[in-house]
């Protein structure tokens, strides 16, 4: 109750910042550029975020959710934005809204949380699991995206923790410490944090590695990892089954073409997947999905602001390449969440 109350405390500070931000400002523009573009990109993140609440994820998505992430990109790919607080006013509520779902009771089925870049958490009633949490920072900047507060509160829903690469839009060491430190299971490729006290770096070079997880809660996750590679960095692909029988996938930032060796036969190979987190960006993205043959396919990676603005890949984008697969897809911004039963 107290961390929902604190939740609660930090979204209703954000409006109230907001809401005195826009009444103090001057709408006098003339002669002044920058301070109208300032206003401009306030104005644009905060009908955003409102359109995104009006308009949650869906299977493909009607036009009024497209222009919200639209929108999103034209902000995203302006370099003025990159540090800005609207920018990080509209991160926090996107993600404070995020934990306050996690903070609700959750029965049935299999929620898939986007918080930002590839960092998912997904819960069944059974378990919560998180791949790739990072709190990040934009290109040049030193100060986290995620707010460390956030983040250590969506960490503490959490019971265990995948590293697909040694990234630090991926790997977070600060977050690594919250899991170990609670007696939480890691999971990572050997080249992450190689000697960690607590991390458990698991990867067969000559095949898939099959194991049982064991919880804190004495409950167990069915693990396969998949040796893929990111470009020549060491890349797990994770497919996850929780106790109540739902499995995840998440391929990391998987690319390159030796990938293509493993990935036409792969679902045969492992559990049905319901969900596949996936890499906007991989090489042949609508090749690779039919090895994995999932129930609904979910992409990552969209706008990741450490990247130069022409590898900052657009949400216009993903759906241009998802738009002609014959599998389910939805396209996630940061701080939403799709439930798959």
């Amino acid at each position: 109750m107290k961390t929902l109350k604190s939740i609660l405390c930090i979204a209703l500070s954000l409006c109230t910042f907001l809401s005195l931000s826009a009444q103090k400002k001057s709408l006098k523009f003339h002669g002044k550029p920058d301070y109208y573009l300032e206003c401009q990109s306030e104005a644009l993140f905060k009908v955003a975020d409102e359109g995104l609440d009006a308009f949650p994820p869906v299977v493909g998505a009607p036009i009024e959710r497209r222009l919200a992430l639209y929108n999103l990109d034209g902000l995203l790919h302006d370099t003025r934005n990159d540090n800005s607080e609207a920018f990080r006013g509209f991160v926090t509520s996107r993600v404070t809204k995020l934990l306050a779902d996690l903070e609700k009771p959750f029965k049935r089925g299999v929620r898939i949380y986007k918080i930002y870049n590839e960092a998912f958490v997904v819960r069944t009633k059974s378990a919560t699991i998180a791949f790739d949490i990072s709190r990040c920072r934009c290109r040049g900047h030193k100060d986290p995206i995620v707010p460390t507060e956030l983040a250590e509160k969506i960490v503490a829903k959490c019971d265990a923790l995948f590293l697909t690469h040694y990234h630090g839009d991926h790997v977070d060491k600060y977050i690594v410490d919250l899991f170990v430190k609670a007696g939480k299971p890691v999971v990572a490729a050997p080249n992450i944090l190689a000697d960690k006290a607590g991390v458990t770096h698991r990867r067969n070079e000559e095949g898939i590695d099959n194991f049982e997880l064991k919880l804190k809660s004495g409950k167990a996750l069915q693990v396969s990892i998949i040796p893929a590679i990111h470009g020549k960095v060491m890349n797990n692909v994770y497919v996850v089954t929780t106790p109540d029988k739902y499995t995840v996938c998440h391929t990391g930032d998987m690319s390159g073409k030796s990938n293509f060796k493993w990935i036409p036969t792969i679902k045969d190979k492992v559990a049905k997947i319901d969900a596949l987190l996936v890499n906007c960006w991989t090489g042949a993205i609508a090749k690779a999905i039919p090895g994995f043959d999932p129930r609904y396919v979910i992409t990552g990676h969209e706008n990741e602001m450490g990247h130069t603005i022409d590898h900052r890949e657009a949400y216009w984008l993903s759906f241009t390449k998802l738009a002609n697969i014959d599998y389910k897809y939805v396209v996630m911004g940061w701080g939403e969440w799709f439930t798959i039963k």
